[in-house]
């Protein structure tokens, strides 16, 4: 674990540090009684008679610190019965959040921590399967905030970062990138009058760096996640450590630097605690096959399915299974075993289409595709691409992605189908799935802008 030097110690106490290095210190001594102590024997006394001597000052310092703690003890006693009690309050309103909203206002066993944890825990739990109830949830946390009292914990400026953090986030997950923007500033606003908690810092660097992500400016959600992980270490949270690695493997991928992406889920599923959130452990594991696939290191691969098929049998979701089965398709392609990836392809293809997941179906289509060019089976892939277009067109697919699949049509039934364009429309797609107003620009040339396909978000 890094220390603070002397000069460190002292610049803080006089209030000189740089306010990235005040804030790494308050970070460290938070966690780090050794360095506590330095600090301690390094306050000068006041003006005190010759009489006080240096070591009663220093008691008088231990024993503030003491009380300081005492206090916290308390509020975490309250804390805990705060937490104990929100299930029932949520009960209490028969999930009726506009009901929810107004009792917020009125009732203070409601304007609690514990309750704005609830609501924060809870709309996390929804983000991938209800985006809009997960924001819903997130704006009464946001009310909650507003009505936490100043002695509240000392957390009102916190909570209220926290919730506009997460707000950013399920903005990004539902593609409106400039609200999420607009929402990150406003959490970095209230984080700024807060009392600086490590973890609320390292939140908004993560999930910002999500966000850079979805915007394709990989190197700097790169950074932002590196600073992230960098605090979650510091003050030993192996678990969000664990998924910032996780969100850093995706951006990675999207990188084509299939290597150092495998390398964070690798970590991710040694450091995150499978028990707190038991799917990113399978999201980790998938994206980690499907990393060591496009690298070519097909036999490790495939040496994970049984485990990767374990885990999302006991805490997965049938389309988990479904995608493994995709990854199982696309490994059997890689060895050169195109007849068995072709029949799996296409089961998956139709699972996929009977479920209305068309993106989904869209891109197994397209490695079907490749299993086809390789195969020399053009009159196959010709009639793949089209029934593939009345089901985007059936479905209110935005115009850009039902572009590129027109290029890829076209391409089809002139016989200029090749490996390259398969993959651009793919890795396109990925990136238009989570962001519809992203446009293809391959109309002309039949290439559209576009990084190595990642495989999933986790």
């Amino acid at each position: 674990m890094w220390h603070p030097d002397r000069g460190a110690l002292e610049r803080y106490l006089g209030g000189t540090s740089p306010d990235g290095e005040s804030r790494a210190l308050q970070r460290h001594l938070a966690v780090c009684p050794e360095c506590e102590e330095r600090l301690v024997g390094l306050l000068t006394p006041p003006s005190l008679s010759s009489a006080a001597p240096d070591e009663d000052y220093r008691g008088l310092i231990r024993l503030l610190l003491d009380n300081q703690r005492a206090s916290v003890a308390s509020l975490r006693e309250r804390l805990a019965a705060e937490r104990a009690a929100a299930p029932g309050l949520w009960r209490e309103a028969g999930g009726d959040l506009q009901e929810l909203g107004r009792r917020i206002r009125m009732d203070p066993r409601l304007q609690t921590w514990g309750f704005f944890e609830f609501l924060i825990d809870r709309a996390y739990g929804m983000i991938q399967e209800d985006a809009r109830g997960a924001e819903a949830l997130l704006r009464l946390a946001i009310d909650v905030a507003e009505q936490l009292g100043p002695e509240e914990h000392g957390a009102r400026e916190a909570a209220k970062a926290r919730a506009w953090t997460w707000l950013a986030n399920i903005l990004r997950v539902q593609g409106h990138f400039q609200q999420a923007e607009e929402a990150f500033q406003t959490a970095e606003l209230y984080l700024a009058g807060s009392w600086l908690d490590p973890l609320d810092e390292a939140l908004l660097l993560e999930l910002r760096g999500a966000l850079r992500r979805g915007q394709r400016r990989f190197e700097e959600a790169v950074e932002l996640l590196d600073a992230a992980i960098a605090i979650y270490r510091e003050v030993n949270e192996p678990h969000l450590h664990g998924r910032a690695l996780s969100i850093q493997g995706l951006a990675l991928q999207y990188m084509g630097d299939y290597a150092a992406a495998a390398d964070r889920f690798r970590r991710s599923l040694f450091l995150a605690d499978g028990v707190l959130e038991p799917r990113l452990l399978v999201s980790s594991q998938y994206n980690l096959i499907s990393c060591l696939q496009e690298a070519g290191q097909v036999a490790e691969a495939a040496e994970l399915i049984p485990e990767a098929k374990r885990m999302m049998e006991q805490v997965g979701r049938p389309a988990d299974l479904l995608r493994l089965r995709w990854a199982e398709g696309r490994i059997e392609a890689s060895r050169g075993r195109l007849d068995r990836a072709g029949e799996t392809l296409r089961q998956v293809r139709r699972a996929f289409l009977d479920s209305a997941l068309v993106f989904d179906a869209a891109l197994v289509s397209l490695d079907l595709a490749m299993v086809y060019l390789r195969q020399r089976r053009s009159g196959e892939t010709r009639r793949l691409v089209a029934e593939m277009i009345p089901v985007f067109q059936s479905r209110e697919v935005h115009r850009e992605a039902l572009a590129a699949l027109i290029v890829f049509q076209r391409a089809a039934e002139l016989d200029e189908l090749t490996t390259g364009l398969i993959e651009e429309i793919a890795a396109y797609l990925r990136q238009a799935r989570g962001n519809p107003k992203l446009r293809f620009r391959g109309e002309e040339t039949g290439r559209p802008h576009g990084t190595a396909p990642p495989a999933r978000k986790p």
